[in-house]
């Protein structure tokens, strides 16, 4: 059984976003087929790399080795140390020493990096020293723009790209992404690849689509789940449902927290219709989202993928979302079911547009839904990979 090292920033227990639990779908998927272990970056300063098993897969936690650790959410960090832990992040020497030493150790067959902050480009250069091959999957534009200064981004930009030379195989979650990064020079003697994120089948997920009542001749229920930032757009959202009289919206749910909490209560002002749910344990959100008439995506910036559109097609609530990134990619139809970003008018388009249906027209909607979820599968996920690591394993053998 060929070895496959998968290396991310972070890993669960500790989540941050989607592309934590996106990277263990992918290991817990490999699994049965490959010898999987996981290297990430751990809670611990300095020291041992520090062992432990989730799901029986082994978990290499190598200690942060900079000034704070990513995986802290809850810290406040000044500007200032923001750029310093990225500069010691470009190449991490201690971090190269201890990757290097493990590789010598375990010789994987193949190495697959994800999101790398943490582990630094060290992880590429060790690699490519041993010939071990790399493919790369583009979750976030972390080697592009690592941070809001275009000066540094600049900079690292031209290390990430250099470095990138060394990879085997790039893959991204969508083709804007992959296209992002490949039209800026990077990845340019990879094999590129285009594999989207999946979510993982389960009974209850499929008990609560069965019991998803669709619901005719009266005011719509409407979910937004995600981050409360000004790029996820849910400014535009709110003004669109206060247009609408009670007839055709009767709830707007907003899901989740941030920053911009306090200025997106005010722009409701006194509209009971609005209500903000706060931020959802993820075992809570399938349940959520199937009592949903509809889920509204409303982002301004370019998503890698929006996870979100899959999760809620899960349980056959259909999604509209902002044309950006890499949602149209993902969506059943992205004629009928997207919209140009920045607009009041065109959500309130989409809100109309789902109202105005027949009964029949959403029964089948949300059918519709649910068989379209279901290509991205465990099955697709493990073949799509597979084809890129026996390739690379061939040519190494």
């Amino acid at each position: 059984m060929h070895k496959i090292l998968i290396a991310h920033s972070l890993y669960p227990p500790h989540v941050i976003g989607g592309a934590e639990i996106s990277t263990q779908i992918l290991a817990q998927t490999l699994s049965p087929s490959y010898h999987v272990k996981v290297m990430t970056v751990g809670s611990h300063k300095d020291g041992e790399v520090i062992t432990d098993t989730i799901n029986g897969i082994e978990i290499l936690r190598l200690p942060f080795n900079n000034r704070y650790w990513i995986g802290d959410s809850t810290k406040q960090v000044s500007a200032s140390d923001k750029v310093l832990w990225r500069v010691q992040d470009i190449f991490n020497r201690k971090q190269y020493q201890h990757i290097k030493q493990y590789l010598l150790q375990t010789k994987p067959s193949v190495i697959h990096t994800q999101n790398i902050p943490g582990l630094s480009l060290a992880i590429w250069k060790a690699a490519y020293e041993l010939n071990i091959p790399v493919v790369h999957t583009l979750r976030d534009f972390s080697l592009i723009e690592p941070i809001k200064i275009e000066a540094y981004s600049k900079i690292y930009r031209q290390i990430s790209k250099r470095y990138s030379r060394m990879i085997s195989a790039v893959i991204g979650i969508s083709g804007h992404i992959l296209r992002t990064h490949t039209g800026l020079g990077l990845f340019e003697r990879s094999s590129k690849h285009v594999i989207h994120n999946i979510v993982e089948n389960n009974e209850e997920v499929q008990n609560l689509y069965a019991s998803k009542q669709v619901h005719h001749d009266q005011p719509l229920e409407i979910g937004y789940f995600g981050q409360l930032t000004e790029v996820k757009g849910v400014q535009y959202l709110i003004e669109a449902v206060k247009q609408l009289n009670e007839q055709i919206v009767g709830k707007l749910f907003i899901f989740g927290d941030g920053p911009m909490v306090g200025e997106l209560k005010g722009i409701s002002g006194s509209d009971p219709r609005i209500q903000f749910m706060g931020k959802l344990d993820k075992s809570q959100i399938p349940l959520k989202m199937r009592d949903m008439d509809l889920t509204i995506v409303p982002s301004t910036w370019n998503e890698p993928f929006g996870r979100v559109v899959i999760e809620s097609y899960q349980v056959g609530t259909p999604i509209y979302a902002s044309r950006v990134g890499g949602m149209p990619e993902i969506l059943l139809d992205a004629e009928q079911f997207s919209f140009a970003p920045h607009s009041v008018e065109e959500i309130m388009k989409s809100i109309l547009h789902y109202y105005n249906l027949s009964e029949s027209a959403k029964q089948r909607l949300k059918n519709q839904c649910f068989e379209h979820c279901h290509s991205f599968n465990e099955d697709y996920l493990l073949k799509e990979h597979s084809d890129i690591y026996e390739k690379l394993i061939r040519r190494e053998g």
